[in-house]
């Protein structure tokens, strides 16, 4: 049933695109990046444990299956949230969505240097839409940042989207398990927050404790619930419509973002943002459009 697929790849949209505020609230309430990464993907993991146990659903844990949860979980979900929380103090939180557009053409690129996907024309023109949109709001003049000294903090978070093609890279070549998406999602949850753990304590910020309830403890309170949903989200709707149909997944989440930062933070969106994102769309278009051609066989595309 199409409607469905539609009706939960709006729904992680609009939740996902929520979380780059809860970024910034948690950033300026005083929770450590690592911290606050940590402990969101650990806790929305044991939340989707008790779940899937509760339902008769075990963990795969498989070799296989414990590369696909580190890789994917730290890659795709912790390390960028810790990324984008260390930013957020610095960036408006609309803006930072944007990074979500640079996903699908660096991931393009990936595929082809990894022989997973054939290069297409097509692609490479989504690749350069998508790169233009970031000229747009880097370029002299721009309205998009906020000061001079926003570029170096934008440029640091474009190390995102980088993280997010791994992980998607890493996703096709591991080959996530056939199992529950409740369970699976657990695993790739607890997955980053393993990942995470190291991190953290190397650099002591795992150790967090809430004072009383303010914005701070909100944030990472409903981002515990969006991260458990999403990746639940996320692998139910590859599940029935396929990674193509999720690919649409980036662009409403960027205009989501855009969305909520206006209604938190009362952030302007700027006419060099709206180009930005006009230009950004069309690739993902683009890509998309790429991506749903069947490869070559000797592409070996999985």
């Amino acid at each position: 049933m199409r409607a469905l697929p539609i009706a939960y790849l709006v729904l992680a949209a609009v939740s996902f695109g929520a979380t780059f505020c809860l970024n910034k609230l948690a950033a300026e309430g005083g929770i450590p990046p690592l911290a606050y990464a940590f402990w969101q993907t650990g806790l929305s993991g044991l939340l989707l444990l008790v779940i899937a146990l509760a339902r008769g659903h075990r963990v795969p844990r498989n070799a296989n299956a414990l590369k696909v949860y580190v890789l994917v979980g730290v890659l795709g979900l912790g390390l960028p949230a810790a990324l984008l929380t260390f930013v957020a103090p610095h960036l408006p939180a609309g803006l930072v969505t944007l990074v979500l557009a640079l996903s699908p053409p660096i991931t393009f690129l990936l595929a082809v240097a990894f022989r997973l996907q054939a290069f297409l024309w097509l692609g490479l023109g989504g690749v350069a839409l998508g790169f233009a949109g970031i000229l747009v709001l880097v370029a002299p003049g721009s309205t998009a940042l906020p000061s001079s000294e926003a570029l170096g903090w934008f440029a640091l978070c474009l190390i995102a989207p980088c993280l997010y093609a791994t992980a998607n890279v890493s996703a096709a070549v591991f080959q996530p398990p056939s199992a529950d998406s409740v369970a699976l999602a657990a695993g790739i949850l607890l997955g980053a927050a393993a990942g995470l753990l190291p991190l953290a304590a190397l650099s002591g910020q795992l150790a967090w404790m809430p004072h009383g309830v303010g914005d701070a403890e909100i944030a990472i309170g409903l981002s515990i619930f969006i991260y458990a949903g999403f990746t639940w989200l996320f692998l139910e709707i590859v599940r029935m419509a396929g990674p193509t149909f999720f690919a649409q997944f980036n662009y409403l989440a960027i205009v989501a973002g855009l969305g909520w930062g206006w209604i938190i933070f009362l952030e302007p969106v700027q006419a060099t943002t709206i180009l930005a994102l006009v230009l950004m769309v069309l690739g993902i278009v683009l890509l998309s459009v790429a991506n749903s051609r069947p490869a070559p066989a000797q592409m070996g595309t999985k």
